[in-house]
């Protein structure tokens, strides 16, 4: 992604929240000739150091054919590799009809936030990727009447399991962006999370809290204040 200094967030608890709430992500490698993606869903990685300080890891699962695909199985697999992860956030068209003032005549655009993160793949063992599913199917289902758990002691599911390959993915490097419409004005801002939110309440709570941010830390004019 470009580096736009407007946008980009450096703080690694950006990208914790980010898979938190976003969990789908993309995986890519490059195979041979040519990239190869696949879909899959995160979780932060609950080994001791893992997620600490400025360090960033996730657990996930691909089926054995798509990891495959990616080189990690099979033939002369080593069982590891280098993994683009993209995680996207909320994200939607902002319409120019919706800018106000001097914004008014620029161009639409599309408000967004998304981590790009360059992973080391390593092949996890059986019993690591068993207790990742456990972890995957108990964080989804969640408290929902009727949840369910994974029971791999259960035969069918234990031959599920050895039909998908476990990876944690150990950050190498990162870019993340939220792009909330801050080159606009705050009523400009305010005009489109208005707009946006009966279309994607999601993004205009999140333009919300970047507008507010940005409000709290632009200092007051103390002759304003003081009239």
């Amino acid at each position: 992604m470009q580096p736009n200094p407007q946008y980009r967030v450096d703080d690694p608890a950006f990208v914790r929240t980010l898979v938190g709430t976003h969990p789908w992500a993309t995986v890519v490698s490059h195979v041979g000739d040519a990239p190869v993606a696949s879909h899959t869903p995160l979780l932060l990685d609950e080994t001791p150091g893992a997620n600490d300080g400025d360090a960033l890891a996730f657990v996930t699962h691909l089926g054995r054919a798509d990891a495959r695909l990616h080189g990690l199985v099979g033939g002369a697999a080593t069982g590891r590799g280098t993994m683009l992860v993209v995680i996207q956030g909320d994200h939607d068209y902002v319409s120019p009809s919706w800018y106000l003032g001097a914004d008014d005549g620029q161009v639409p655009t599309w408000n967004f936030e998304a981590v790009h993160a360059v992973c080391d793949v390593e092949v996890v063992s059986h019993d690591e990727n068993v207790a990742t599913l456990e972890r995957l199917v108990a964080h989804f289902e969640g408290d929902r009447p009727g949840a369910k758990r994974l029971d791999v002691d259960d035969e069918t599911n234990l031959g599920l399991s050895m039909g998908t390959t476990g990876l944690r993915l150990t950050v190498r490097s990162w870019s993340a962006k939220s792009k909330m419409s801050q080159n606009k004005s705050p009523e400009t801002r305010a005009n489109v999370i208005a707009h946006l939110r009966g279309i994607h309440p999601g993004l205009a709570d999140r333009m919300q809290a970047s507008l507010d941010a940005d409000l709290a830390a632009t200092p007051t004019d103390p002759v304003t204040s003081a009239s």
